[in-house]
């Protein structure tokens, strides 16, 4: 093995080994659904941060979008037997802690959820953030990131909004999860000095 392939082949079995296999079956699926459609959508939550090597356990694929592009992504899928889209609210299972306070988490969202080769798919258009009593954030907008899986190129929310986000939420476990991540990142692109 020539040593440029030996470099790919180690990259590549360190993405692979991090992200379980039916992931990557759901995604390709899911990107060969969509690819000719005009459709922008992103990955985000859990899975967007495993493609990332943050060490967390994705439980499904989560897609932002907006809400036209989330009823787009829903006609594209009508053979998966989608649940009607509909305009909804849900609290999330974490909280958010505020000065030592918690408070409950909620989404609001049009979103509608199938399963795809055994992965259940929720899509999520013009998501917004809400944490207590306190008023809706803005629509969940932004410049992904991009990834590769198999050759194939997925947008992703950025470690960088991620982290954001989390540290907004009093979720310092997920900051520092990323922390990790985006330092080894670094470290590994910086040279050192001959002097």
């Amino acid at each position: 093995m020539s040593k440029t392939n030996k470099e790919i082949w180690d990259q590549l079995s360190n993405f692979v080994s991090v992200t379980p296999k039916q992931y990557f079956d759901a995604l390709l699926a899911l990107y060969e659904k969509l690819k000719e459609k005009d459709i922008k959508w992103i990955i985000n939550g859990d899975l967007a941060e495993r493609l990332r090597i943050v060490k967390v356990e994705p439980d499904c694929i989560e897609i932002v979008s907006s809400s036209e592009d989330a009823q787009k992504i829903y006609q594209a899928v009508e053979n998966f037997a989608p649940r009607k889209i509909s305009f909804q609210t849900i609290k999330l299972s974490r909280n958010a802690v505020v000065d030592g306070k918690e408070f409950p988490v909620y989404i609001r969202c049009f979103y509608f959820d199938f399963s795809l080769k055994n992965v259940k798919v929720r899509v999520e258009g013009d998501l917004q953030y809400k944490v207590g009593e306190w008023g809706w954030g803005d629509v969940f907008d932004f410049t992904p990131d991009y990834v590769y899986v198999v050759g194939k190129k997925i947008a992703v929310t950025p470690l960088s909004i991620a982290s954001e986000l989390y540290c907004s939420l009093g979720w310092i476990d997920r900051v520092e999860k990323i922390r990790e991540v985006t330092q080894k990142l670094h470290a590994s692109k910086i040279k050192p000095s001959l002097d």
